[in-house]
């Protein structure tokens, strides 16, 4: 018996750890089953020199996390009311720029320098879609992967249909019992974000052009390289949007084997009387990125409630803080959520951080502040597993509130206990789903048994 196994390049230029650790989980799974993988990421799975045989990893950290920073971070001011083309197109033309930058660098380069016929298979970021050029280069179909849910542009490329009230996309703030006023907002940014996505295309060919090679096709052609959309939600957080075989949902695919705690760790919680509550605002908010008046209200208040508090952040010090506060750069979150005195976790409600809460069974205070979270921060009310604050109007009472509200009502950790139980009522993981549907895609991508 001999396996045949593909040529697979992973095209991932977010440079985020929560986008990365979503793809990471897929392509290694699929380098196990004996696939030849190689990826381009902002971080690397393995040390250097430490890839197993099949698995090469385009390490192009440095010049990614830099090229956002100075482009985007440097600009950043947490959004609030309606958004504006403009900074609709800084991110844009900044997210861009991180592409560009990786197509420079020397191994890249090396990359464009292989036959045409290399690669069998392309997993290109959705949220960098000019990353399909890829496609005309090795002569390849793409697989599109969404670390989040569906981009308003996903389900258009492959010919799904969707509905901006209905099924709205992650990038909406509100979703749900829409005003008049907030409806007409909501039909405002679809526009907003198509239009931008309008006027940045012509810069985006023209790159292309210049690392393609002026032969390549516009994009909108190269779209038609397209063949799959993963999406990385549960198809309950899609409010089980119809979707036709070629959007697969992988919700929960970064989640990992639960593992034993630090020891010392361990023996803190074990140690706790009233329990504690775990903060953390995830790793693309900097703590200079929290308004410096809102967050001596969230010191003030945890430092005078009755739970210790673990908090993850990103400095060496924390004004302000009473000593039943404790700051880490780092927790092993999703361990930490399993332990039985964590009673409350209040997060930025990213979407990994969601998907670990939801496997823990811990309740949610959420505080949004960009991306895709207050989309999850909706979904929290919505299913009845947490609250959400809006930190523009944050005060002491209602922080205060929330807080004890959502620990003291047995609803919410019951309503997230059971809505993890109904989201993993399923008859295969989001890994087994995700790898079958790769290694279906194409003829060559069947496992062939020859006897």
């Amino acid at each position: 018996m001999c396996v045949q196994s593909a040529k697979i390049l992973g095209v991932f230029p977010m440079p985020s750890i929560s986008h990365q650790v979503v793809f990471r989980k897929l392509t290694q799974e699929l380098a196990k089953r004996g696939h030849n993988l190689t990826v381009i990421t902002t971080d690397p799975a393995y040390p250097k020199g430490a890839t197993p045989a099949n698995y090469k990893e385009i390490d192009v950290r440095n010049t990614s996390y830099q090229t956002l920073q100075k482009a985007f971070q440097a600009n950043y001011k947490i959004e609030h009311g309606l958004p504006s083309i403009s900074n609709m197109q800084i991110r844009s033309s900044a997210i861009l720029s991180v592409l560009e930058a990786q197509l420079q660098t020397a191994e890249v380069q090396e990359l464009l320098t292989k036959d045409k016929d290399n690669f069998d298979l392309i997993f290109a970021e959705a949220i960098m879609l000019p990353s399909v050029a890829f496609s005309h280069k090795f002569n390849a179909p793409v697989i599109l992967i969404s670390s989040m849910g569906a981009y308003f542009y996903t389900h258009d490329i492959v010919g799904s249909l969707s509905h901006p009230f209905l099924y709205p996309t992650f990038t909406h703030k509100r979703i749900y019992n829409l005003s008049i006023w907030e409806k007409i907002v909501h039909l405002y940014n679809e526009f907003c974000y198509k239009y931008v996505v309008y006027l940045n295309e012509d810069n985006e060919n023209k790159m292309l052009q210049k690392y393609f090679g002026p032969d390549i096709p516009p994009l909108s052609e190269l779209y038609d390289n397209i063949q799959m959309v993963f999406i990385n939600f549960n198809p309950i957080w899609a409010d089980n949007q119809p979707v036709p075989p070629s959007v697969v949902y992988m919700g929960g695919i970064h989640q990992i084997p639960e593992k034993d705690l630090p020891k010392n760790l361990k023996t803190y919680l074990d140690s706790l009387e009233k329990g504690v509550i775990y903060v953390s605002f995830g790793t693309n908010i900097l703590p200079k990125m929290l308004p410096s008046d809102k967050l001596d209200i969230m010191v003030k208040v945890l430092s005078n409630l009755p739970y210790d508090v673990l908090w993850k952040w990103n400095d060496d010090e924390l004004p302000g803080k009473a000593d039943n506060i404790k700051i880490s750069k780092w927790y092993p979150q999703s361990d930490l959520l399993r332990h039985p005195k964590v009673k409350l976790f209040i997060t930025q409600a990213g979407l990994q951080s969601t998907d670990e809460a939801i496997s823990a069974g811990v309740p949610l205070v959420a505080v949004p502040m960009l991306g895709d979270q207050w989309y999850n921060a909706e979904k929290y009310v919505r299913h009845g597993i947490g609250t959400k604050l809006d930190i523009k109007h944050l005060t002491e009472d209602e922080f205060r509130s929330a807080i004890e509200t959502v620990i003291n009502d047995k609803r919410y950790r019951e309503n997230i206990v059971q809505l993890r139980k109904i989201m993993r009522d399923q008859p295969e993981t989001p890994i087994d789903r995700a790898v079958w549907w790769s290694e279906f895609k194409e003829d060559f991508l069947y496992v062939v048994l020859i006897d």
